[in-house]
């Protein structure tokens, strides 16, 4: 699988001289739809199980002991004679769930967050809009990669989801208790559904899991082996006098990329199309 990373001009020449490619947290995300499922009202009884959740009970009873003056034990038992039938009457009720709902999607965003970065790559390197969009209008860089070179001895294909285009949310269980497995597939849906609109990406995403101390908004600068590097591409409105054109060409020079194809990309004479150049230092009109 060959995959392409759209930058511009600044982050590109920063990934390949640093040999790190930066990963984003799902909230720093440019969608605002995105990550927002519509979640499956559980039963009852389900509801009724998650209010008896231990980590439930506990921040109650520290709350309870410290504003009442309860012991643990008289504290517990007011919360399952007062407190969990309050609760499950509220949870039951049109406008309880709605209010748990929007909890429970920013909690399930705040998990993904707190556990993955993602890098965000296209099956494409010609498209018109990405080259506008994420490469400064066809100045910066489109840098091809083989995900199975990224890492060593790591086959990261086998991770990739591919994003599938849709015109409304996925649904995914509200409560998953003890399931990680159900869990982990409803995130996985999550990050991999995005609006029809969005359609021309053709995207593919990589997760990676957090390191320790990152913040949840934080993103993360993933070191990769420069033989994963199987191409780098100049935007079009770049000239072979352009202080991209020097960068890359240093980076050309250098033994870890020896390997690779450098090329500048033009514009189609006759059709709404890029075309693509070796040698980015020879001037294509």
């Amino acid at each position: 699988m060959k995959l392409f990373r759209y930058f511009d001009p600044v982050g590109g020449i920063k990934t390949l001289e640093n040999r790190t490619m930066r990963l984003a947290s799902p909230l720093a995300f440019n969608d605002p739809f995105e990550l927002t499922p519509r979640l499956q009202k559980p039963s009852d009884q389900l509801l009724f199980e998650s209010l008896k959740q231990r980590h439930i009970i506990e921040d109650y009873l520290e709350a309870a002991g410290k504003r009442q003056g309860l012991n643990r034990v008289d504290a517990e038992k007011e919360y399952y004679a007062v407190e969990l039938p309050k609760r499950f009457l509220k949870l039951t009720s049109d406008k309880g769930w709605a209010e748990k709902e929007k909890l429970l999607k920013w909690d399930y965003v705040g998990k993904i967050a707190e556990r993955f970065r993602i890098l965000c790559c296209s099956h494409r390197h010609d498209s018109i809009l990405m080259w506008s969009h994420y490469a400064d209008k066809h100045r910066g860089i489109v840098i091809e990669f083989d995900p199975d070179e990224f890492l060593q001895e790591t086959c990261l294909s086998k991770h990739a989801l591919q994003v599938m285009y849709r015109s409304n949310p996925p649904t995914i269980p509200a409560l998953f208790g003890d399931d990680f497995t159900g869990f982990e597939q409803a995130m996985n849906l999550m990050l991999s559904t995005k609006a029809l609109e969005w359609s021309y990406e053709e995207e593919v995403r990589i997760s990676f899991p957090v390191p320790d101390g990152l913040k949840k908004d934080e993103a993360y600068d993933q070191s990769f082996d420069p033989g994963c590097i199987k191409r780098v591409i100049v935007g079009c409105y770049n000239h072979a006098d352009a202080k991209v054109y020097s960068a890359i060409e240093k980076i050309a020079g250098e033994s870890d990329y020896a390997h690779v194809r450098f090329q500048r990309a033009y514009l189609d004479s006759d059709d709404y199309k890029l075309r693509f150049a070796d040698r980015p230092s020879v001037s294509v009109r």
